[in-house]
């Protein structure tokens, strides 16, 4: 395959990413290692609610799983840095990376880099680090309404990136469009399911996670974890952490309720992912109408085409792209 090929398998939660690249891969005629495009499962202590997959098993190579022990941010940039470098690996030793993820933001920067690249912490005025979260984001919002008005006020990294922005190029952040700049040449597969079915599978997969020992981990978490957790976005940790402080009961009717809550807020976070990806295939249609840098953007609905179906296709399409391979 020429040097600089990638393929992106993504999806909403629970549609069953890992085990269609686990059989993808089992089919493709060169080799290929995975790359991890689930924030979450950076992190080393959440396995059970990031439903981490068994990664050191198997004869394929995994790279970005529990590369954070200590609970701190992963940015965008980070993560395009990150896999940049993981890419340059592979490809000098004739390895095509999959990035496999639902983690939309992140994968989006594969293609567009963040704007947050070009704007530099040194550029703010030392004042702003005494300033209040709120104080913060009414500065932002005196210089760019609009760009204010899409952050929350707590998100003080998001703020004092526009900010950056606004400091170090003297341009309105919400004027600014980022450029389409992608790693390589890329074959991009988003998974779905008919949403009565996908609704489903999350609904049983919260159920398992529960059982499996969910509530464990998050009991396990020093105070440090907790307080970094409550401030993320990653469905169910919060509305555990609440639960555990709820005077200790772990009673048959708070259980019952807590997977109900957690599967009402997952269903609506798969229907966000998808919300997204209309937006991103949209861009990426936009930025690139010839293909020639996304040889193949199609989504596969599980639901309507099995996976062994287009498991063949995707082969043959790979046949396509790899003659150029030279071991």
């Amino acid at each position: 395959m020429s040097h600089g090929f990638f393929i992106v398998i993504s999806g909403p939660t629970g549609v069953g990413k890992t085990d269609f690249v686990n059989e993808l891969i089992a089919h493709l005629p060169f080799t290929a290692q995975i790359i991890n495009a689930d924030m979450g499962q950076m992190y080393t202590p959440l396995s059970i609610g990031t439903a981490k997959p068994d990664y050191r098993q198997g004869s394929v190579k995994q790279h970005l799983f529990d590369i954070l022990d200590e609970p701190r941010d992963y940015t965008v940039a980070d993560f395009r840095k990150e896999v940049k470098n993981l890419m340059k690996q592979l490809w000098d030793s004739f390895v095509i990376p999959i990035i496999v993820g639902g983690s939309s933001f992140y994968i989006q920067s594969l293609f567009f880099p963040p704007l947050a690249e070009e704007g530099s912490e040194d550029a703010l005025p030392g004042s702003y680090s005494i300033m209040t979260n709120q104080e913060l984001w009414q500065e932002l919002a005196r210089i760019d309404p609009d760009r204010a008005a899409s952050i929350h006020p707590h998100d003080r990294y998001r703020v004092e990136r526009a900010l950056a922005l606004w400091h170090s190029g003297g341009k309105l952040p919400s004027l600014l469009v980022p450029l389409f700049k992608p790693l390589g040449t890329c074959a991009f597969y988003y998974l779905t399911r008919d949403r009565a079915e996908l609704n489903q599978r999350i609904n049983e997969r919260v159920h398992s996670m529960l059982a499996a020992g969910w509530i464990d981990e998050v009991k396990n978490l020093d105070h440090t974890w907790r307080t970094f957790l409550l401030k993320k976005k990653l469905i169910g940790y919060r509305a555990i952490i609440e639960f555990l402080n709820k005077s200790g009961q772990e009673s048959e009717l708070l259980l019952n309720q807590l997977e109900d809550h957690i599967s009402l807020k997952t269903r609506a976070y798969a229907k966000r992912q998808l919300t997204f990806w209309r937006m991103m295939e949209q861009k990426l249609e936009e930025a690139d109408p010839e293909h020639a840098y996304l040889k193949i953007i199609e989504e596969i609905n599980l639901t309507l085409s099995p996976d062994k179906v287009y498991l063949e296709q995707l082969s043959t399409d790979m046949c396509r792209f790899a003659k150029n391979i030279k071991k």
